[in-house]
């Protein structure tokens, strides 16, 4: 075969029968060189000529060395590889890329760990030799196909017990060492298939095997950042396709020993979900196939599966977080934007909420994390699932639900049920740092969606601004519905009335909201805020009490209905909808803009004193803002229908029936 820039080929047999004519050769060179070496120095004459002719024979008989070892070298790399041509005109060429120094490099490197040191020493001078060449693993990574020859090359046991030999010996690089060779794995799997041996080692990787192989396995592919498809059939083969068929058994496969030095769980199901985590492809390549052909259980049955096992096992902690970790992966949340996200990892998204929702408050507390991070990813989802004015009796799904109408700036991938957007609320409303997590990115949202709102009805007179009021009110009910279910009445409003006090009455003239470096505060806040509105309808009998708490903590009266009033009405005159220009005294010298609620508060308890209360100086600097607003009706009309949306308790009476 006329050589190719894309083709290397070495054929073994012609390479024997090379070194069979030069070690004839070399031969007959030595026994020439030899026999007239004798004869000429019996007569005295120098033999320079025959000495360089004996030196040429010597480095032949040296090439018939090397040869033989590049044969075997090249039949073990080619083992499995299919021959080339057909019929009468078969050939033994095996195509390898051209990089047989480096072949050389990894075949020395596996022949020293699994024919020595993995094999004949123990102890801490196993600990130092495997911790001494560990880095010559590591840089062959640096070349795949040398990479690829090493596990190729590297004997089936040693490989398949690596980590806990490793772990075994006591060694406190363990963990580094063990990268080392999980590099070097990633990059032969993320490498073209050209060193035929490995194809063979790469399918026996992912075949199942006993509880011990199996978690070494899983081990080594955990750092080696292999593959969407590997990790997929390595999590499934090794673990997963058994545990969805059998959720019942113990999964732990390994002690102490191997748990402490890499700090990896010892469950097997844990380890099968870290293989997945921060792969979205793989992970949904894995729920989708897991347990093959003979599971008929739907993806969210699958996905209730490994929460319930987490429940009931001792490394239940460690199962959930992986798998937190995992659902946060297929759908996506780092990768894409809220608002933005793919066909696939949506669907992923969706499953995950109703899984997860379905335990509520119930959740294996390492999972809650996720949970908000999804939340947080999927926030246009979950304010379009709390909206209770149109299709109140959908279920949840991709499809748009009848009679549905879109909001500007709300791009939800699929539709929740309001009970689905409840249920899955409870997960971690629990956690109050978990639920200011999720609240920072509402907040934003609402400020955002409300402000585009408003423009766009700045300009053709339409009721976004309205609508989405009524959204976010819906959303904010929904949540404190959800923490209340949760945490109870007490607990849930001793926080939200610390929340408030933090990011609003205790706001000084010189800190206000909204713009500025406190920009975020004050967005904060504006959705604090919007909880509390809805207070006086979700909780019964609980307005006057609530009132009164918040003035024992700020020793002031908190009248909700007036700042979500000014909030609006500042968002709205933030976002240019049509008015006169409000008068002098209601401008900011601090911001340029209306004043908020806060900052009239804050002048009035400052221009106080003995004479005047500071709740009469607050009256008089509202009169004006009130006339301003009665002065320009349309903006008036759009402030006064906005509060009454966002305070509506329809939510809560609605999630009794809609639940």
């Amino acid at each position: 075969m006329a050589p190719t820039a894309e083709f290397c080929g070495i054929d073994p047999e012609g390479m024997g029968q090379l070194a069979t004519s030069l070690r004839g050769a070399a031969d007959r060179l030595t026994a020439f060189s030899q026999e007239f070496d004798g004869k000429l120095r019996q007569h005295g004459i120098s033999t320079p000529a025959l000495r360089e002719i004996a030196d040429i024979a010597d480095w032949g008989g040296t090439q018939v060395s090397m040869l033989h070892g590049r044969i075997d070298l090249i039949n073990a790399l080619g083992e499995g590889a299919p021959e080339l041509g057909g019929g009468g005109d078969r050939s033994s060429l095996v195509r390898l890329p051209d990089e047989l120094e480096d072949f050389e490099t990894a075949r020395g490197l596996a022949n020293m760990y699994g024919n020595d040191i993995l094999v004949n020493h123990g102890g801490e001078l196993q600990a130092t030799l495997i911790h001494e060449h560990a880095d010559e693993v590591a840089q062959l990574a640096k070349n795949p196909q040398a990479a690829a020859a090493f596990f190729a090359l590297l004997p089936a046991k040693a490989r398949d017990s690596l980590p806990s030999l490793i772990a075994r010996t006591g060694s406190k690089t363990a963990k580094k060492d063990l990268a080392a060779f999980s590099a070097a794995l990633g990059a032969a799997l993320r490498a073209p298939a050209l060193v035929p041996a490995f194809a063979k080692v790469r399918n026996d990787l992912v075949k199942p095997t006993d509880k011990t192989t199996a978690w070494n396995r899983l081990a080594l592919f955990k750092g080696a950042n292999a593959p969407s498809a590997v990790r997929s059939a390595a999590a499934r083969g090794l673990a997963l396709n058994g545990f969805t068929k059998d959720p019942r058994q113990d999964r732990r496969a390994v002690g102490h020993t191997e748990t402490k030095a890499y700090g990896y769980s010892s469950d097997l199901v844990a380890m099968g979900l870290e293989v997945l985590a921060g792969d979205g492809a793989a992970v949904r390549d894995a729920f989708s196939k897991m347990g093959g052909t003979d599971v008929k259980l739907s993806q969210v049955d699958k996905m209730k599966q490994f929460l319930d096992y987490a429940k009931t096992i001792d490394t239940g902690d460690e199962v959930a977080d992986a798998f937190g970790r995992a659902m946060e992966a297929g759908a996506e949340v780092t990768t894409e934007k809220a608002g933005q996200h793919s066909p696939a990892a949506a669907a992923f998204a969706l499953d995950a909420i109703r899984a997860a929702g379905s335990f509520g408050d119930d959740l294996p507390e390492p999972a809650r994390g996720s949970m908000v991070t999804i939340a947080k990813s999927y926030i246009h989802e979950l304010a379009s699932g709390a909206r209770f004015d149109k299709a109140v009796d959908r279920a949840s799904g991709a499809g748009v639900p009848a009679n549905w109408t879109a909001l500007p700036g709300v791009t939800p991938a699929f539709y929740l049920s309001p009970g689905d957007t409840h249920r899955f609320l409870k997960t971690f409303v629990g956690d109050k740092q978990l639920t200011d997590d999720f609240d920072a990115t509402a907040a934003q949202f609402r400020h955002d969606t409300l402000t585009a709102a408003a423009r766009l009805d700045a300009q053709g007179g339409t009721r976004y601004f309205e609508d989405t009021a009524r959204m976010f009110g819906d959303l904010a009910s929904v949540e404190f519905k959800a923490t209340l279910d949760v945490r109870g009445e007490q607990d849930a409003t001793d926080d939200l009335i610390r929340d408030i006090t933090k990011n609003t009455l205790s706001l000084g003239i010189d800190r206000i909201p909204l713009v500025g470096p406190l920009a975020n505060e004050g967005v904060k806040a504006g959705w604090e805020l919007t909880k509390a509105y809805g207070i006086s309808t979700a909780l019964d009998g609980w307005a006057d009490s609530f009132e009164t708490r918040v003035e024992e903590v700020t020793g002031t009266r908190s009248d909700f209905v007036l700042r979500q009033k000014y909030d609006i009405a500042y968002i709205l005159h933030e976002a240019g909808y049509p008015a006169s220009e409000p008068p002098a005294e209601l401008i900011s010298k601090s911001t340029g803009n209306l004043k908020t609620y806060d900052e009239l508060l804050a002048e009035a308890k400052r221009e106080a004193g003995e004479d005047k209360k500071w709740e009469q100086v607050l009256r008089e600097k509202l009169t004006p803002y009130e006339r301003w607003m009665d002065g320009n009706n349309a903006l008036d009309t759009k402030i006064e229908d906005s509060s009454k949306f966002q305070t509506s308790d329809q939510a809560k009476e609605q999630l009794r029936v809609w639940n």
